[in-house]
């Protein structure tokens, strides 16, 4: 690899310690186990039940995440014996802290760079989650970028092979694996393959004939939940066109940003790079250097996100995970105060950025909920139900799922043991045979998603929601 080659400085084993220190350091006392589910981890969930259920995903209501996470969860199930009925939220999370795992472990297959600074880098990642809250949540997001670290990895390390190397089919393979998790990874391939035109000589030679055909076949292998569901390729296509309209607020489920501070910390995270790369020096910005392929692509995705009307701070995570990934071993070069300077600098951004990152769709006010629906449904006895008037947000299927539950308007609503109603003000309802509690917020910091909770009189004493 060209650039490789023209890397300076030798490596401090002092320094490689002591960024690891730092990084053991911060994960003690920053790490936080995440809560209660978000929306966007229990509508996974709902996917992987639904799929076990002998639902195909093609015909699924959410479809528009694709297969893999819901793949994933269901292969975990079958080898450790546990339902989806069963499963907690540490459960499901420990299946996406796997790919965190995965991911640390692209660094190892980089070439140009001593061993020191990638078992370093590695490290680094696991310690600190990937320096973002989002290492353990249980999103789809986390195997996309998996799947494009992976694929941008094994092109580095493909460089300066023939074409005839299986490690242009592997590449094409990790990027196959992308697309098939979100078809947001087809935006993110445009700017992988725009930054190659940048900053490589292109050449049209039997390379891209592998590294297509690894694409594909990957592609459709996991799109299609391993060739059972033909009809989810043509889902991929469906849904890249929905897409579209989503992402350039042409839809109604356009999401907008409430805060731009999660953008405005990415790009200091890039800004600490870019020093780190230069060095301030026009010099050294005159010369190729390993990091530039990850950290161009990483500042073209973000100025992707950021130019488009949608925003939720999943889609910064390839931005975070690129340019630590692929970028920081050979960057790790120098004495141990260049090094303790860059390993501090990252975790500053990332303990400043962790409050906007953590912020989307945050589940709130289930925790006593949980606890009085329990103990509601042993009072009354085998025949309890809940109804959910109004439609239904996405951790209600998650958190009642061992009760019968129906959402929406059915014959048996209006007796229901217990009820959920939209409350759309403070105007406390009032309904003959039911105690009014609440309002339950489902989501933090937000007006909507607010119910009234109707508990059958008799039934209402304990129950944790506010009166």
């Amino acid at each position: 690899m060209a650039e490789a080659t023209n890397q300076s400085g030798t490596v401090s084993r002092f320094g490689l310690a002591l960024v690891v220190t730092i990084a053991l350091f911060w994960s003690a006392i920053a790490f936080v186990p995440p809560g209660l589910l978000h929306a966007d981890e229990a509508v996974q969930w709902s996917l992987a039940k639904e799929l076990s259920e002998g639902t195909p995903y093609s015909t699924h209501q959410d479809k528009f995440h694709g297969p893999t996470l819901a793949t994933a969860l269901l292969i975990s199930a079958k080898a450790t014996g546990t339902a989806p009925m069963d499963m907690s939220e540490d459960y499901l999370r420990s299946v996406v802290s796997v790919f965190l795992g995965l991911m640390a472990a692209s660094v190892l297959i980089l070439p140009g760079v001593d061993k020191g600074p990638r078992y370093v880098t590695a490290a680094f990642i696991v310690l600190t989650g990937g320096c973002t809250p989002f290492g353990y949540y249980y999103v789809q997001e986390m195997l996309l970028v998996t799947g494009f670290v992976w694929g941008v990895a094994l092109w580095m390390r493909a460089e300066g092979s023939p074409p005839t190397s299986r490690w242009w089919l592997l590449s094409g393979a990790a990027f196959g694996f992308a697309l098939a998790c979100k078809v947001t990874a087809a935006a993110y391939l445009v700017f992988f393959l725009l930054a190659l035109v940048l900053l490589r000589q292109f050449v049209p030679d039997r390379r891209w004939l592998r590294f297509g055909f690894g694409l594909v076949a990957s592609w459709a292998l996991f799109q299609s939940v391993g060739f059972t569901d033909a009809p989810g390729l043509k889902t991929w296509w469906v849904q890249l066109a929905r897409s579209l309209g989503v992402a350039s607020g042409r839809s109604e489920d356009t999401l907008y940003a409430e805060s731009l501070a999660p953008w405005g910390w990415a790009a200091v995270w890039l800004a600490v790079f870019a020093l780190a790369r230069s060095g301030l020096a026009r010099a050294g910005w005159r010369t190729r250097h390993a990091a530039d392929l990850p950290c161009l692509v990483a500042g073209l995705v973000f100025l992707f996100h950021l130019a488009l009307p949608y925003k939720t701070p999943w889609l910064l995570l390839a931005v975070f995970s690129l340019p630590l990934t692929l970028a920081l071993p050979y960057l790790l070069v120098g004495g141990a105060g260049r090094m303790a300077a860059l390993a501090f600098g990252l975790i500053v951004v990332t303990g400043m950025a962790k409050g906007p990152l953590s912020s989307h769709s945050r589940t709130e006010g289930l925790g006593f909920f949980n606890q009085s629906v329990e103990a509601v449904a042993k009072a009354y006895g085998p025949k309890f139900y809940v109804a959910v008037e109004g439609g239904h947000y996405w951790p209600l299927p998650y958190y009642l799922r061992r009760y019968p539950v129906g959402y929406g308007d059915f014959p048996q609503a209006a007796k229901a043991p217990l009820r959920l109603i939209p409350a759309h003000d403070d105007s406390r309802p009032f309904v003959p045979g039911y105690v009014a509690l609440g309002p339950l917020s489902l989501r933090a910091d937000h007006e909507i998603d607010r119910y009234w909770v109707l508990v059958a009189k008799g039934y209402e004493s304990g129950f944790l929601v506010q009166k």
